[in-house]
């Protein structure tokens, strides 16, 4: 397991006040704070419908409310999908991590501005393989400005500062901004987070103290 996986930003309460850049971000695309942290805005859902290709059960039932995650849309039918939704999604120095969770849909995510660490527990393989890597602008050092991450892996993400000119990190960062496509599209009830206790199931104690500080609380 990589030593990398700590907080460049870590969490604070009360959160700190994120620079006029970011907030400049969030007011122009219209973001609201996300229940996995960060904030998010949907940019497009998909009139055309599919029929679902999942249970008729929910991923997240037990784990719905307010403090979590928002109502199903009015109208959902749990027989149909929309076959895509995109999202903008920000990570800041105010809310810098997004805490594991994982979605039935594949998810296909594009970078924009910014850098940050992204953990996955592929959870349906033998042995609950852990992955770490960097979304960023070199890809010369092997930062990923496109990665997609499959149905029914658990992913979590947290901010990394931004480099200078010379390519060095500067401590600061001015938001991680991406966009995810998720197919067929994201809804709630296909959502759930990881709880501490399936933590330690899927990767042992060990690994999950390194990693639980990712873990919604």
């Amino acid at each position: 397991m990589s030593s990398s996986i700590r907080p460049s930003f870590p969490r604070q309460d009360p959160p700190p006040a994120d620079s006029p850049a970011v907030q400049t971000i969030i007011t122009t695309l219209n973001m609201q704070a996300h229940g996995e942290g960060g904030y998010f805005s949907e940019t497009d859902r998909d009139p055309f419908l599919v029929p679902s290709p999942f249970p008729h059960t929910a991923a997240s039932a037990g784990k719905v409310g307010p403090d979590l995650l928002s109502a199903q849309r009015p109208g959902f039918d749990p027989a149909v999908r929309n076959a895509s939704t995109s999202i903008y999604y920000l990570l800041t120095p105010g809310s810098p991590q997004g805490f594991f969770h994982r979605n039935r849909g594949r998810t296909v995510h594009t970078l924009h501005r910014g850098r940050g660490r992204y953990v996955t527990i592929h959870a349906d393989e033998p042995g609950h393989r852990v992955e770490t890597f960097v979304v960023g602008q070199d890809i010369a050092k092997g930062e990923r400005l496109q990665w997609i991450v499959e149905g029914g892996k658990f992913k979590a993400s947290f901010l990394l500062p931004d480099v200078d000119g010379n390519g060095e990190e500067t401590g600061k960062s001015e938001g991680l901004l991406i966009s995810e496509t998720v197919i067929p599209g994201f809804e709630y009830f296909d959502h759930d987070f990881l709880v501490k206790k399936s933590l330690v199931e899927l990767v042992g104690e060990d690994k999950a103290k390194e990693l639980e500080w990712l873990v919604h609380n």
